[in-house]
């Protein structure tokens, strides 16, 4: 009676009255498993929940709540039983099922003032309780659950944790203040902190990142400008809806790196660069984080701690803190992940190099203490700014900091090949080598090189267009691998895209004058774009769309860089529709594709993709487009149909059929 009464599937709020109605004059109802789900009552109210959000501010359902049913559900269940998938109820309740509002079509590529998706904030802090209730009634089975990396909500998004499901089902929010977003996650993320670094079972995305990228896009959209007057009420009222939501989202980001999930004695002990540099921190959040806080990077916490201190000591987070390694991990944060923090630090205060803790343990100390690698764990980064650091260093207690030294920085006196033979120092030379060879540049080009690794390895060697270059060609050829196996394809590409996008997009913000790095992180972006709007990730607020034409423009005399940015910004449009056109034409693509067929009139390939990318620009009526005048691009058209015929003529017919 009690399985027939959940299986309806429709919004009836007199359904959680019923349960406790079925559950008072039989107990035992609850404890019923389908004969082949092995779903119980409680999985079912969950999903319920879930599926139609509870607003008791829009309901009337008298005296009972849905907390009210589910607590009776609890009480008269024997135990808490997983179904055949392995899942406890909690798994069909820690995800917010977003709405649409009325006369929201989810379908429309053309962004409006009311393109948004909402849950009333009343059902969020209510299904809240239904998750604090669910973890403190079986705390274990909860903490099994939500310390796992291989949960799967949709097949195409993969394995995961219920953190990173969470936060990925998240609406944008637009309450004031704070948004109940903010309490939905720290309810999961409290009993299980830990799982803030750890990255999902099929891809190298984390929580943070995730969050980082939503802040990223929210922020944009609060910026978003307009055709027409920009003052007008109902503009300044979307732009102020998106500035709360971006703020709701950095409170959930200070929320994982709560301090009272480390212990920490009181709020005002907590300083956020020292939490970020803990973990392994995305490093586009990391620097921001540096960027907006700079004056965190000088302050020491209570036990007299720069946050390089803490960078230095902290262990590797790519096995979950008691030990257990997830599935899926990879090994980016075991070779450059503390390169790249040690040098941010660095960058922001040097002087940091040369400062004791409270135990007078200089950063360097602790380094080595910690095992971190000579290159890729920042040691050598820190021994390079202060190098009188390493006469606190017992050379017989770590001897291999002394062949460190020995091979790559000339520190200590050239050895015998004598000297060398003991079968210990063989192989703690080629140990040395091994790690001084096994570089970021060597590793990139590998075929089989990880992402987790290469990622990590672009952001640690940014300097390096070298580096910059050959990630970009791997990232490129792991997309191309995917892309060969056809309809597989999309769920694995989208996998790449959650940290390849802004890697790539950093690649061309700090080597705008090497046409080699601008070519092949063009053709990376052209292959990533249809993750675009994909978890957080976007073309627009990540500056892919306005990287591409700065490169046409510092490049416009270099045939193949507008080649592969013309086809990069066609892709882009693609999949991103009226929103991105109008996107790319603000950023002034239609002077840069106008300008690619003026200065390359030779060049029958620049042609032909600058045409095709000029047709998908102008094809979306309901974009907000610029168009140049007709006495201006009208003649570069013609002359590409009458040159190249064919590669050209029906592009540039229907874009002069187009034109004002």
């Amino acid at each position: 009676m009690l399985q027939m009464t959940l299986d309806q599937q429709k919004r009836d709020d007199m359904i959680w009255a019923r349960i406790v109605k079925i559950c008072d004059k039989h107990a035992s109802a609850a404890s019923y498993q389908h004969d082949n789900t092995l779903d119980t009552p409680l999985h079912l109210a969950c999903r319920i929940l879930t599926r139609f959000p509870y607003d008791e501010q829009q309901t009337n359902v008298g005296d009972i709540t849905p907390l009210d049913a589910i607590r009776l559900l609890i009480r008269c269940s024997a135990d808490i039983h997983p179904n055949r998938n392995g899942n406890i109820a909690l798994h069909d309740i820690v995800r917010i099922a977003p709405a649409p509002l009325p006369g929201h079509d989810n379908s429309s590529p053309h962004l409006n003032l009311h393109d948004t998706t909402t849950v009333p904030p009343a059902a969020i802090k209510h299904q809240t309780q239904v998750v604090n209730l669910l973890i403190a009634s079986d705390f274990e089975s909860s903490l099994e659950y939500l310390q796992r990396a291989d949960v799967v909500h949709d097949p195409d998004d993969g394995k995961g944790t219920p953190l990173y499901h969470a936060t990925a089902s998240l609406p944008d929010d637009f309450s004031s203040p704070p948004g109940p977003t903010v309490q939905f996650i720290s309810s999961i993320h409290f009993p299980s902190p830990n799982m803030i670094a750890a990255k999902n079972g099929d891809n190298f995305d984390k929580p943070l990142a995730l969050l980082y990228r939503r802040f990223s896009r929210q922020f944009d959209q609060s910026e978003k400008f307009f055709p027409g007057d920009n003052s007008s009420p109902a503009i300044m009222e979307y732009r102020q809806k998106y500035k709360t939501a971006a703020m709701n989202t950095w409170k959930i980001i200070l929320c994982l790196l709560d301090p009272l999930s480390d212990k920490q004695k009181s709020v005002s002990d907590f300083y956020m660069v020292h939490a970020a540099v803990r973990m392994d921190c995305p490093p586009d959040l990391l620097r921001y984080i540096i960027e907006t806080r700079p004056e965190e990077v000088r302050q020491t916490n209570e036990r007299g701690r720069l946050p390089l201190h803490v960078a230095a000591d902290a262990k590797s987070n790519s096995a979950a803190e008691d030990g257990s390694k997830h599935e899926g991990d990879g090994s980016a944060s075991s070779k450059y992940h503390y390169k790249f923090v040690m040098d941010e630090l660095l960058y922001s205060y040097p002087d940091g190099a040369a400062s004791t803790d409270a135990d007078n343990m200089l950063p360097l100390q602790l380094a080595v203490q910690a095992g971190k690698g000579w290159i890729g764990g920042g040691t050598k980064s820190l021994h390079d700014v202060y190098p009188d650091a390493m006469n606190r260093i017992s050379m017989e207690e770590f001897p291999s900091i002394k062949s460190a030294l020995s091979f790559s920085t000339n520190f200590a006196e050239e050895q015998s090949e004598e000297q060398m033979s003991n079968k210990n120092s063989t192989k703690l030379k080629a140990a040395i080598e091994k790690e001084e060879h096994y570089d970021a540049i060597m590793m990139v080009q590998k075929p089989d090189a990880n992402l987790g690794d290469v990622i990590s390895a672009m952001w640690a060697n940014e300097e390096d267009a070298g580096v910059q270059m050959l990630g970009c060609v791997a990232i490129t050829n792991m997309a191309n691998n995917i892309i060969s196996n056809g309809s597989a394809s999309k769920p694995k590409l989208r996998a790449i895209a959650l940290t390849a996008v802004t890697t790539v997009v950093n690649a061309m913000k700090n080597h705008p004058n090497e046409p080699i790095v601008q070519e092949k992180a063009c053709g990376a972006l052209r292959l990533l774009a249809p993750a675009d709007r994909y978890k957080e990730v976007s073309f627009a607020a990540s500056g892919a769309a306005a990287s591409i034409v700065n490169a046409m423009q510092a490049h416009v005399s270099d045939a193949i860089v507008q080649k592969e940015a013309c086809m990069a910004l066609r892709q882009i449009i693609i999949h991103g529709g009226s929103e991105r056109a109008t996107m790319v034409a603000s950023v002034s693509g239609f002077t840069a594709l106008q300008n690619a067929l003026g200065t390359h009139p030779d060049q029958g390939l620049v042609q032909k993709e600058a045409c095709l990318a000029l047709e998908t620009l102008t094809s979306f009526p309901n974009a907000n487009l610029p168009m140049p005048g007709g006495a201006q691009i009208a003649p570069l058209l013609e002359f590409a149909k009458e040159r190249f015929g064919e590669d050209c003529k029906e592009a540039a017919d229907v874009i002069l059929s187009r034109l004002p």
